[in-house]
């Protein structure tokens, strides 16, 4: 694994940065093997939760290329999916799972978030199960332009009890989809979605968060060196030590220097 060019701490939060997206992404999933294994030593299965997204396409290239994992242990979750979306539009969360993490390494087993259910209190309470009857052991997520976690956006609420909910997206998270070319124009994308809660998130003993691009830099900088506050949701990263971010030059580049 590539050494990275600077490691810090922000309050509770472990920080490394690498000189690219694609050494950042081998960091991420040499650190979610390491935690598999660790984890599967203790108990005959576990889940994970994953994100998607464009930022996420090192770590699940460099995930799937790996031989050190038993996939066959893993059940495999994701955080969110857009309110009434087939599992086959092109934007569709479950669809980006499949492509580029489920059938690359064929877990034990691969729990999406049917967005398109009805009703859809009924996947509300089916996947709020699932996230406690599983316990899930290891998150790896990003952040968004907005400094958003899956899609709680600002102001986010920290202390919910709810694991999954309904969200109404704000306009800078529906452009950065837009932006990432899942969507021809900002009125063609829904408005809302099912989204894990940061709670539900950060629940898991090892929490990974992989931030590479440019876009992204604004977001980390409000998110390492600004207050806890709801108004950047990634800010409550700063007060959990299960957590570690790996940034890439680029997404690093407003950061004061150490």
């Amino acid at each position: 694994m590539h050494e990275p060019l600077r490691e810090s701490t922000y309050k509770d939060l472990a920080v490394s940065i690498y000189e690219t997206n694609e050494e950042l992404g081998e960091a991420v999933a040499e650190v979610f093997a390491e935690a598999a294994r660790r984890e599967l030593a203790q108990r005959e299965s576990i889940a994970v939760i994953l994100a998607t997204g464009n930022s996420q396409l090192s770590f699940a290239r460099a995930v799937a290329a790996r031989d050190d994992i038993e996939w066959s242990r893993i059940t495999v979750l994701h955080m969110d999916e857009y309110l009434g979306m087939a599992a086959d539009h092109p934007a569709s969360f479950r669809r980006w799972m499949h492509e580029n993490i489920v059938d690359r390494v064929h877990p034990k087993s691969f729990e999406g978030v049917v967005g398109d259910h009805v009703p859809i209190d009924e996947e509300l309470r089916r996947y709020s199960e699932l996230l406690r009857d599983l316990d899930p052991a290891v998150t790896v997520m990003g952040i968004g332009e907005n400094g958003h976690l899956a899609f709680n956006d600002p102001p986010a609420d920290f202390d919910t009890t709810d694991l999954v909910r309904i969200v109404t997206m704000d306009d800078v998270s529906r452009r950065q989809q837009v932006g990432e070319g899942h969507f021809a124009s900002i009125d063609d994308m829904p408005r809302q979605a099912l989204s894990l809660t940061i709670p539900a998130l950060l629940h898991a003993r090892t929490v990974l968060v992989a931030v590479p691009e440019a876009r992204k830099a604004a977001a980390v900088r409000a998110a390492l060196e600004g207050p806890i506050s709801p108004d950047c949701p990634a800010s409550i990263l700063q007060s959990q030590p299960q957590a570690r971010v790996f940034l890439d030059r680029d997404s690093a580049k407003e950061l004061s220097p150490a």
